[in-house]
C-alpha cells in the first residue's frame, strides 16, 4: 500500500510538472521552440520580481548564419506588480541580459565584456493612448554562438491585470531591421498577447 501511494504521488507530480511546462502566456507560434522558467531566473537573481517567463525562439535563434539569428519573444508575468516605470523596465532588461550573457559565457568558456551591455528605451508615441510600448535597442553578446556583439532591435509592450495584481512584459527582438518580414511575425505575437483573466 505504501509503495502504491508513493507511485501515485510520483505520477501526480510528473503530470503536474508537465502541465506547468505547457504554454499559458505565449502559445504561438507553435513552430517556435518553447521554454518556461520561474522569476527571478537563476542567472539574474537581482531581478526584484517573482513570477514566470515564457519564451519562443525562432527556428534560427541559435544559428549565427541563420536569417532569424537571435530572433525571439518572451512574456514575463510579474506578480504583485500593478505599475511599472520605464526605468524599472530598463533595469529589468539590463539585469536580465547582463546575467544571461555572463552566465552562458562562463559555461561556454567565452570571453565577453559585460560593461558593454546596454539598453536604450523610448516610449512609442505611435500606439493607442491606452497602450504602453517601449521601443529601443539592446547591445549584448551572442553567447549561444561565438560570443560576438549583437545589437537587437527590441519592443516591450506592457499589459496589466490590476484585479490579479500582475503586470506582463511582452518582449520581441531581432537584430534584423524592422522593415524585414520577420517583424510581421513578431508584431503578430505582440498583438495577440492578452492578459489572462
Amino acid at each position: 500500500m505504501k509503495n502504491l501511494l508513493a507511485f501515485l504521488f510520483l505520477i501526480i507530480s510528473i503530470a503536474t510538472q508537465a502541465q506547468e511546462s505547457k504554454p499559458q502566456l505565449l502559445k504561438e507560434p507553435a513552430s517556435w521552440e518553447f521554454e518556461k522558467f520561474s522569476l527571478p531566473p537563476g542567472f539574474a537573481p537581482g531581478i526584484p520580481y517573482k513570477g514566470v517567463e515564457e519564451l519562443r525562439f525562432s527556428p534560427g535563434m541559435f544559428k549565427k548564419d541563420s536569417a532569424t539569428y537571435f530572433t525571439y519573444a518572451f512574456v514575463a508575468e510579474l506578480e504583485n506588480v500593478t505599475a511599472i516605470s520605464k526605468k524599472e523596465v530598463h533595469d529589468y532588461l539590463f539585469k536580465y541580459f547582463t546575467g544571461l550573457c555572463s552566465s552562458v559565457a562562463k559555461d561556454r568558456k567565452l570571453v565577453i565584456d559585460t560593461s558593454q551591455i546596454n539598453v536604450t528605451l523610448e516610449k512609442n508615441k505611435g500606439v493607442n493612448a491606452k497602450e504602453v510600448v517601449y521601443t529601443g535597442f539592446l547591445n549584448i553578446f551572442g553567447v549561444f554562438a561565438d560570443g560576438a556583439p549583437v545589437k537587437l532591435n527590441i519592443e516591450v509592450k506592457i499589459l496589466m491585470n490590476t484585479a490579479l495584481k500582475k503586470t506582463y512584459l511582452i518582449f520581441i527582438a531581432s537584430p534584423l531591421e524592422k522593415t524585414d518580414a520577420i517583424w510581421k511575425e513578431l508584431y503578430k505575437i505582440q498583438k495577440e498577447s492578452t492578459v489572462p483573466n
